[in-house]
């Protein structure tokens, strides 16, 4: 008890003793000295800047009111290409475009024929399930069937043709 009572003392002077925190990183009584600071370089490049844009602005002002043509306007004209370097570079580009415009069409339309022969032609058409379908609304396809049918009759009987003349046919034919 003696011991705490002790340390419990000895803990309030500490406590007492020291200084007040605030919330900065620096002590809040010591401040630099004032310093005398000028504008700065970047400052006098732009006060500069709009003094010159200003001059020279009331200066080609001045001469157009006179009638002649200012040097800054001379000197852009001077180096501004004509109109008809615009229009040739327009007529070769838009020959270039067309050009390019055939050669895509035609490659575009060249490709892998659009028609499939179909192998069992019911059985492509007739793949979905019956479930939900209105009436009236599945289409006849038996003249569909009847045209490959046909066509299978026909390369039937030019194979069997081909084999009774006597010529060795291939299973691949």
């Amino acid at each position: 008890m003696f011991f705490a009572r002790r340390s419990a003392t000895s803990a309030r002077l500490l406590l007492r003793n020291q200084p007040q925190r605030r919330f900065d990183s620096h002590a809040a009584h010591h401040h630099a000295e004032p310093a005398n600071e000028s504008f700065g370089r970047s400052f006098y490049v732009t006060v500069g800047s709009f003094a010159s844009a200003y001059v020279l602005y009331r200066l080609s002002k001045s001469t157009e009111e006179s009638g002649s043509q200012s040097w800054i306007s001379s000197l852009i004209q001077k180096w501004t290409p004509s109109e008809k370097v615009f229009e040739e570079r327009n007529a070769i580009r838009t020959v270039v475009m067309e050009k390019a415009a055939h050669d895509r069409h035609l490659f575009q339309s060249q490709g892998p024929r659009a028609v499939f022969e179909l192998k069992q032609p019911e059985v492509s058409f007739n793949s979905a399930p019956p479930f939900n379908v209105p009436a009236g609304s599945a289409m006849d396809m038996s003249h569909v069937t009847a045209h490959y049918e046909r066509q299978n009759r026909e390369l039937e009987e030019a194979r069997v043709a081909r084999m009774q003349d006597g010529k060795v046919v291939s299973i691949y034919d």
